[in-house]
Formats: structure tokens, sequence, C-alpha cells
């Protein structure tokens, strides 16, 4: 799979693209996530393994917690840019 298709296809996903909106505010602890969506923790650690084959998310280990950056903040262009399209639609 070449990178590009890897990056579409971990934004593929309603929750990828909702924990990148989240942690492009600020860096967040994985478990934060886990009390903010309305989604278990095996999905989310599942969805944030997608993300950072991606190359869209990096951890940051600090103790037993696992910090979540934007590794590269063009991707939170790419999804404005997606979601300018589909109000020129509607």
């Amino acid at each position: 799979m070449d990178v590009v298709e890897q990056i579409f296809k971990a934004l593929s996903s309603p929750w990828r693209i909702e924990i990148i909106k989240k942690i492009a505010e600020a860096p967040l602890c994985q478990c934060e996530l886990e009390k903010t969506m309305a989604i278990d923790k095996t999905t989310i650690s599942r969805h944030v393994r997608e993300l950072v084959l991606a190359g869209l998310v990096e951890i940051e280990q600090k103790g037993v917690m696992k910090i979540l950056h934007i590794k590269d903040e063009r991707v939170i262009e790419i999804i404005a840019l997606a979601e300018d399209m589909l109000e020129e639609r509607v």
C-alpha cells in the first residue's frame, strides 16, 4: 500500500477523524479519549494504531500515559478541505 492510499484509508473512519480533531486542539492522553468518546478502549487503541501507521499521529510515552500528538499538521488541512468540498455540494 502506498503512502497516499494509507493516509486516505486512515481518514476513512469518522472515529479517526474525530481523534485527529481532538488532538489537533491539544495533545491528549489516550485515556482522555476513552473518557470523551462513545467507543470502548480497545476500539480507540485500534483507531490510534491506524493513525500511527499512516504517519498522522505519534505517541509519546510518559510513564503509563500515552500522549497523542499530530505528527503532520497538514492532515488538519486535508480534513478541512474535504469538509469544505462537502459543504459546497449541499
